[in-house]
């Protein structure tokens, strides 16, 4: 499973995915968002976390419009599709009301469901 929420973009993998995997979409996450990333913050990346057992990086400072998000998209489904045998098998989205940004009053949230074909 992937939730992915906007904006300021934060994904969660959740599942086993191999740390190569990981380090792939660390070279590549930041420069699919829509804004540019400051020079002067590091490189967002990955991080392990447990309880339970899951990946996740925060975008901070980061936007992403349509095209944003589906170059985010696009990039995990690469990898996990280039780890062997991840395959989309569904998604959901939802829409929520933002009570902690003083920039927008909504969220966006997806979740990519995938399934290993052995």
């Amino acid at each position: 499973i992937v939730n992915f929420t906007f904006n300021s973009p934060v994904i969660r993998i959740i599942g086993p995915v191999r740390e190569q995997t990981v380090e792939k979409l660390n070279s590549v996450i930041a420069q699919r968002t829509t804004s540019l990333r400051s020079s002067r913050a590091g490189q967002p990346k990955f991080e392990h976390k447990e309880n339970p057992s899951h990946w996740v990086v925060h975008l901070d400072g980061q936007y992403c419009d349509q095209v944003g998000m589906s170059q985010l998209f696009l990039s995990v489904c690469d990898a996990l599709e280039e780890e062997g045998g991840w395959k989309l098998a569904s998604t959901q989205s939802a829409t929520m009301k933002n009570e902690d940004s003083s920039q927008q009053d909504h969220m966006e949230a997806y979740k990519f469901f995938f399934v290993r074909i052995q």
